[in-house]
């Protein structure tokens, strides 16, 4: 028989879902409003036969990114969207035998990396009102633990972890020579990041993406930011020639664009977010406090399975709670066109 890696035999995996295409996706926290069309046509003008037949080259886009963010370029490593930079960093530093220390419920790809790289996997349950005491998490670490997670603000419930917080647990993860990594995937929808920290830390990394308010998920593309050891060492590990020159072409678009795209993406985005808020507030729906672009909504009449499945039935695609979300439902947030098509179908639907 073939040798097959023991870590990646037990590990148990889903498959994503699909068909997905001719829905209205409030499933998986995209923006299905997408990129603006003056700024998908600016970029496509500079994508020509060309483009695609040589390697692509990162350097200009990494300069001008870390320039943005105000760190050097060593600081940085572009990946093929933030989820594989996760998985760069858990295989990277993550000893097998080793605790990997996440919340419950947090985004499920850490535990799987975990697992994959024979680490084990600690969960931090929120409390009875979500929130999430940071004590909690720094009564987690110990002498057994080799990498910590914080998702700031964290999926699916949208919490935030203040700066002075999560310099704590860097702090006590230090003691141990263990990794924090900080995912600021939704770092657009909140403002605070731990990008400061990496300077002043050896154990640090920060995890950003294109895929949520920038609107590319389908490009894939994300950056690991950390000290130049820690990117060093991820680049040893890291393949060649991971990013395609689309993906770059449209990243070096939105950094030269950012001021003007940004604040066009996020006005959409704040009007759904204003608008979905009021209405389902004055329904008298519980929505637990979110950072994010989604929240957890609390079905009045009906069970999350049952408002799922006639969601579906209308073209809509939203997230079914459980565990302890059981009774709710998870939204992807975005522009008001879509949250006024969802309103109205969960209000018909969730009725006695």
């Amino acid at each position: 028989m073939l040798y097959v890696d023991p870590y990646v035999k037990n590990t148990f995996r889903k498959s994503q879902p699909e068909g997905r295409k001719t829905f209205i996706r409030l499933d998986q926290n995209e923006n299905p409003d997408g990129l603006p069309k003056w700024f998908f046509d600016k970029v496509m003008k500079e994508i020509t036969p060309e483009t695609l037949s040589m390697y692509p080259e990162e350097g200009v886009l990494v300069e001008k990114y870390a320039d943005m963010i105000g760190v050097k370029p060593t600081n940085v490593t572009l990946t093929d969207g933030s989820l594989i930079g996760m998985g760069y960093l858990i295989h990277v530093f993550g000893k097998p035998g080793k605790n990997l220390v996440v919340v419950k419920p947090t985004f499920n790809m850490y535990g799987v990396f975990g697992s994959l790289n024979g680490m084990n996997t600690v969960e931090v349950p929120y409390e009875k009102d979500f929130t999430m005491p940071i004590e909690k998490i720094m009564d987690a670490i110990d002498e057994n633990t080799g990498i910590v997670v914080l998702v700031n603000p964290n999926m699916p419930v949208g919490n935030t972890y203040e700066q002075d917080e999560i310099e704590r647990v860097i702090q006590k993860a230090a003691k141990y020579d263990a990794l924090v990594i900080v995912d600021e995937a939704y770092h657009y929808f909140y403002d605070g990041t731990s990008i400061p920290f990496i300077d002043k830390y050896e154990n640090v990394a920060v995890l950003r993406t294109f895929s949520k308010m920038l609107a590319i998920t389908a490009l894939r593309l994300g950056a690991v930011i950390s000290n130049e050891n820690i990117i060093h060492y991820v680049n040893n590990w890291r393949p060649h020639y991971t990013i395609n020159a689309v993906t770059l072409k449209f990243g070096e678009m939105i950094v030269d664009e950012h001021e003007k795209l940004l604040a066009e993406l996020s006005a959409n985005f704040k009007e759904g977010k204003e608008y979905i808020t009021k209405r389902l507030g004055a329904e008298n729906y519980d929505i637990i406090p979110s950072n994010g672009c989604f929240m957890c909504i609390r079905l009045r009449h009906r069970t999350g399975e049952y408002v799922t499945a006639e969601l579906k039935k209308r073209n809509i695609l939203i997230l079914c709670g459980t565990g302890p979300l059981e009774g709710y439902i998870r939204l992807s947030v975005c522009g008001k066109k879509y949250m006024e098509i969802f309103a109205d179908a969960l209000l018909d639907i969730d009725q006695e």
